[in-house]
């Protein structure tokens, strides 16, 4: 793509708005910027379309990969930048010869069409084999929650975490771990009061999830999650609250 488009130099005309649009990733795409060192496991949230989504940055308001030393992408030079970023703003065709414009600036232009039609079969075929990848990588919550150390790891998250903070479940890297709430949930009432109904404390008061309440939820989880996965798909950063599961459940 980069010698059948030319077009400004971005470089001097904006600050990289194209690094604002959100990217979806294959499993083996993000281990290979884990192992080169541009990224870490956090900087992955499980994708609705492929396997992961990279991360944004809640101050930048950009992909994480964006550097603003050299105003733009870190893996730009690379050889593994995402195929996606590589056809903005061109796409692979412009058959009404109009004028193509991205976010800052006008004048792009495709000058090999036959190089860029190869690199749209190119996409189309990754794009595929991210989609069985994802299919595949999906049934692994499965695996993700009965391994002994991520089920521990959970455990362990659980007791230090209050139960009206606590508003779900959210399927990581390798593990799945409570979902904080934004302010105070009711939700962990109705398990409180079904799996310890003779717990004196206030549930509003109370610092910790009991023992009894967790191995509850992990029966919950157990019997739920994945069938709601598997009725509703992955979802958007790979977040279970309680309210589209409490929706959805089978066994309570």
């Amino acid at each position: 793509m980069s010698s059948a488009i030319e077009g400004p130099d971005c470089l001097s005309i904006c600050h990289s708005d194209c690094c604002s649009i959100k990217i979806d990733v294959p499993k083996i795409l993000a281990q290979k910027y884990i192992e080169k060192g541009y990224a870490s496991k956090e900087d992955f949230n499980r994708g609705d379309i492929f396997s992961f989504k990279l991360r944004f940055d809640d101050i930048t308001g950009k992909c994480f990969l964006y550097n603003k030393k050299i105003n733009g992408c870190t893996v730009h030079t690379s050889g593994i930048k995402p195929p996606q970023c590589w056809i903005y703003p061109t796409k692979f065709s412009n058959p009404d010869n109009k004028q193509i414009s991205c976010k800052k600036a006008n004048g792009w232009k495709i000058i090999d069409s036959e190089k860029t039609k190869e690199a749209e079969r190119l996409l189309n075929y990754y794009t595929f084999l991210c989609q069985l990848e994802a299919k595949k990588e999906l049934k692994g919550i499965i695996k993700r929650f009965n391994d002994n150390s991520s089920r521990t790891h959970l455990i362990g998250l659980l007791k230090k975490i209050p139960p009206s903070q606590m508003a779900g479940f959210k399927d990581t890297w390798d593990s799945i771990i409570p979902l904080p709430a934004q302010g105070i949930s009711l939700h962990m009432k109705k398990f409180c009061e079904k799996f310890n109904e003779n717990c004196g404390f206030n549930y509003l008061e109370c610092n910790s999830i009991c023992n009894e309440v967790i191995q509850g939820l992990l029966e919950f989880i157990q019997h739920n999650l994945y069938k709601f996965v598997q009725k509703n798909g992955p979802d958007n950063e790979g977040a279970y609250p309680f309210y589209k599961l409490n929706a959805f459940r089978i066994n309570f």
